[in-house]
């Protein structure tokens, strides 16, 4: 008989506290923040398999290929998504095109019907744009389908802002972009100033690290430069020898690679973030390798894993977001928005022995599941501050607005048929030969590569200065390869870290 657990059925037993650090049986959380995915365009094929998800078939999910014409052709939703050339446009001047349909109108509803006709305005390609509503089968990502299935898949976990990726991940470490509304290049280089949960850590007595491929984006935040948080920065390969020796801190943020590229002829690297041009399946095998080695450590029946998207990068998806309050009274001017909406769904997974197999995790009975959600359980759920110090106060009124996800963890014991290994990942590469362009470095740069250079080039730390260079426009990247060898000098320059020995 197939188990269904929604969050109204289960509730958090009364486990005694620990003097200081874990509330719960879990003293350990690894966040995985992967690239520009709705949660329909990536999981609603889970629908068919378990009826409690709310998800996406050809038959339920459509959209017209213009919906200020009332006789426009629908175009229904496929299982057929593999490779997306273009990026979408997912600001929040495009997002609300598509949320509200292109009704402009004071009492627009969100109709989910303007995510074909956004990508053809911004492209000009009418013919490429109904790809918008390709879905991913379970067989071309199955890393993700499997573990979303044997855990907690969150099935209402929206976007912290309806709008790009640095102001979503900002949330994520901030409960607040503080502003920004757009991938801002001066706020980001210069750094944005709030305070963050990595700081509020440290504050409570306990630790974090961040682990990179090839450059960390919470840099962004001007806290993150501190020469007391330098330390805290370890490459990949670190992860899984942490989790090898059970060495890990109470909280580590896992970043993927944000490049293609090969480097001296004979270093390879492949993107894992899944942003549009990258290979998606990539991203699935990294999901894969970290869960593995989640699974093998030691310290597996004590840790959650966290899976999740920055934001829905223009991608479909058919649940309107709810309303949420601003978090700090500041409003985005360079595309206007007064940050009292969420955006679009996004794939949210949680791994860990004490969640029950098949927990789908609904809309909560206050607040709402964003980013900000892991800031509030984290820092006011999982942990508490260590004898003498501090305890911890709200960031914003978004984290204390936001919904916490304890409540997931629910087993007394850790269930022992979770899987010991998640499923071969089969490149994308070589299952569709002629579809995604060659791994040689040779793609233009992204918005999203861009921003990550803006906040290099101007990054200054103790042991390095701004690249006045970059800065000034005397030295311009035009393809991601390029721009990789520039980054990881940086990364060796600004951190201390080689990435090419």
């Amino acid at each position: 008989m197939k188990l269904l657990l929604t969050v109204a059925q289960i509730f958090l037993l009364g486990l005694p506290l620990a003097a200081g650090k874990a509330n719960t049986d879990i003293e350990h959380v690894v966040v995985l923040m992967l690239e520009n995915r709705a949660f329909d365009h990536m999981l609603g094929y889970l629908t068919n398999i378990n009826s409690d998800i709310t998800g996406c078939t050809p038959e339920s999910c459509s959209n017209p290929i213009d919906p200020t014409d009332p006789g426009s052709p629908l175009v229904n939703l496929t299982y057929d998504a593999v490779y997306q050339q273009s990026d979408p446009c997912h600001s929040i001047s495009c997002t609300t095109e598509q949320v509200f349909g292109y009704d402009d109108s004071g009492d627009a509803t969100a109709s989910m019907t303007g995510f074909i006709k956004s990508y053809a305005d911004r492209t000009g390609n009418t013919t490429y744009a109904p790809k918008i509503m390709e879905s991913f089968h379970p067989s071309h990502v199955p890393a993700i389908y499997n573990i979303s299935q044997e855990f907690a898949i969150f099935d209402a976990w929206h976007a912290s802002v309806p709008g790009p990726t640095m102001v979503n991940r900002a949330y994520a470490a901030s409960a607040t972009s503080h502003g920004m509304g757009t991938n801002n290049p001066k706020m980001e280089g210069f750094g944005l100033p709030q305070k963050t949960m990595f700081e509020q850590l440290l504050d409570m007595g306990l630790d974090f690290k961040v682990y990179f491929q090839q450059f960390p984006s919470v840099l962004q935040h001007k806290p993150m430069r501190k020469p007391k948080i330098l330390p805290k920065y370890h490459l990949l390969d670190k992860l899984f020898d942490d989790l090898e020796n059970g060495d890990m801190p109470e909280f580590s943020w896992v970043e993927p690679g944000y490049f293609d590229g090969v480097i001296a002829g004979k270093h390879v690297f492949q993107a894992t973030d899944q942003h549009p041009d990258h290979d998606v399946s990539a991203g699935d095998d990294l999901i894969r390798r970290i869960y593995n080695a989640v699974r093998a450590s030691p310290l597996w029946e004590k840790t959650a894993l966290v899976i999740t998207y920055d934001e829905h990068g223009g991608f479909f998806d058919h649940v309107p977001p709810p309303s949420a309050p601003n978090p700090d009274g500041l409003n985005s001017t360079d595309d206007p928005f007064d940050f009292t909406r969420l955006g679009v769904r996004i794939p949210t997974i949680i791994a860990s022995p004490l969640i029950p197999k098949g927990t789908v995790v609904k809309s909560p009975a206050s607040g709402g599941y964003e980013h900000s959600s892991i800031v509030s359980t984290v820092v006011h759920k999982l942990f508490s501050a260590e004898k003498g110090y501090e305890e911890p106060t709200f960031l914003t009124k978004r984290d204390e607005w936001a919904a916490t996800f304890e409540s997931v963890f629910s087993l007394s014991e850790p269930r022992k048929d979770c899987p010991t290994e998640a499923p071969e990942v089969v490149s994308h590469r070589v299952q569709f030969p002629h579809v995604l362009p060659k791994l040689d470095g040779k793609m233009p740069i992204t918005h999203l590569q861009q921003e990550i250079i803006d906040i290099a080039s101007m990054l200054e730390t103790e042991i390095c200065q701004s690249d006045t260079e970059v800065l000034l426009g005397d030295k311009e990247m035009k393809e991601e390869g390029e721009a990789l060898e520039w980054i990881l000098n940086r990364v060796e320059s600004c951190l201390g870290i080689k990435v090419i020995e």
